[in-house]
Order: C-alpha cells, then sequence, then structure tokens
C-alpha cells in the first residue's frame, strides 16, 4: 500500500491565507520589538542624564564643556542621517543624547572643568568641519563616519581630565550609555553601516573610558 504523505492531508487552499496571517503577525511582533527598544534606550538616557546632572549640581562631577558641545554637535549629525536612512525608533536614542548633550554642556559652562586645553580646541574644530562635510556633500554614510572618528577626539578632554582625577567624573551615565546605544543598534529598523556605525563608535569610547576610571579610581586608593 502506498503511504500518503503528511503534507498532502493540508488543505492547500489554506496554506496562503495561513502564511499571510503569520507574516502579518511576525511584522507587528517585529514593530513592537523595535519600538519596544527604542523606548526603553530613551528612557536609560534621560535616567542616565538625571544621574549625572545629580552628580554636577552636587558639586563631584566637573564635565569638561568643549567634550559635551562637540558631542551636541555630533549627535545631531547623526539623528539628521540616521532619520534620512530610516532609523526609526533606533533613532529616539540618538534624540535623548541631542537634549541632554546640549543641557551638560550649557551647565557645563558655570559648573564645568575650565581648562581649556589645545587639544581640545582641535577636537571642537573637527566637529565643526564635519558639519561643513556634512552641507558640502550631502552623504549620511560620510558625515556618520567623520562623526565616529571625532567621537573619540571628542573625549580627549574628559579622558585627560579623568585621568588626572577620576574622582570627578560620574560611572553611571557612561554605563547607561553603552547599554542604550547597544539596545539602540538593535532597535534600528534599517540595520546599515551608516545607522549602526556611530552608536557602535559610542559603546566602544564610553567603555574604554570607564574601564580607564575605575583602574584610576584603584590605583589613587592604593
Amino acid at each position: 500500500m502506498v503511504r500518503t504523505p503528511a503534507f498532502q492531508a493540508v488543505n492547500p487552499g489554506s496554506i496562503p491565507g495561513r502564511v499571510k496571517n503569520e507574516f502579518e503577525s511576525l511584522r507587528i511582533v517585529m514593530y513592537d520589538y523595535h519600538v519596544i527598544l527604542g523606548a526603553l534606550g530613551a528612557g536609560l538616557g534621560l535616567l542616565g542624564y538625571t544621574l549625572y546632572f545629580r552628580s554636577i549640581f552636587a558639586g563631584i562631577t566637573k564635565p569638561h564643556v568643549f567634550t559635551w558641545l562637540t558631542y551636541f554637535l555630533l549627535d545631531i549629525i547623526v539623528f539628521a542621517a540616521q532619520v534620512i536612512k530610516g532609523g526609526g525608533a533606533g533613532t529616539w536614542v540618538t534624540l535623548t543624547g541631542v537634549i541632554g548633550t546640549f543641557c551638560v554642556a550649557a551647565v557645563a559652562l558655570r559648573l564645568g572643568e575650565k581648562h581649556i586645553r589645545m587639544s581640545d580646541w582641535i577636537s571642537f574644530g573637527a566637529a565643526l568641519f564635519a558639519i561643513v562635510l556634512w552641507v558640502l556633500t550631502d552623504t549620511p554614510l560620510l558625515a556618520v563616519i567623520i562623526a565616529a572618528i571625532i567621537n573619540f577626539l571628542a573625549m580627549a578632554p574628559t579622558f585627560r581630565k579623568s585621568y588626572v582625577n577620576p574622582f570627578q567624573e560620574s560611572t553611571s551615565i557612561w554605563v547607561l550609555d553603552i547599554i542604550r546605544f547597544s539596545m539602540g543598534i538593535i532597535a534600528l529598523e534599517s540595520l546599515n553601516l551608516t545607522t549602526a556605525l556611530f552608536p557602535a563608535a559610542l559603546v566602544l569610547g564610553n567603555a574604554m573610558l570607564v574601564a580607564m576610571i575605575l583602574v584610576r579610581r584603584r590605583q589613587l586608593r592604593v
């Protein structure tokens, strides 16, 4: 007796509709997945800036104005590039950065580190140069590549300041930034080099800064 394959028992007419419904359900789940991660990442950003401001106003942390002003300019460039490339909910993380860095830079003018070095001016000038390239080339990927490089230059003043006195820099915002920008990468609805390069550079730079601060604190306590 010939055995009938199991798949023949399924009504062929029901397959297209079933596949379509499953595909639509998967799309909804994926959409919610991006939105949830984007919102959670943005929420962590707000929490990080809240803790950072509390440390600033308590007189513990002294942010370097050039670092945060450069961050503000870079975040604007990257946010615009991500929106153009369809970053979706993942761009919410960058948007909180735009708002937060502007506020920190404004507060740093009065309560932050006042010793400005030549390297600070160089990093700030490089950020302005990136904006010029952004306007002239109208190429989001090129602007983001330059922004990722400048991100490390922008951290130089804070690296220098924190190496000398690691107790004057809070690690909470940098750790939360590692988490939220990692989530932001996952939440990007359009994952490509333009949308993911900058947050990946932030994760790496922040991890290096946090590691240095913790090592220096341990060394000075010995």
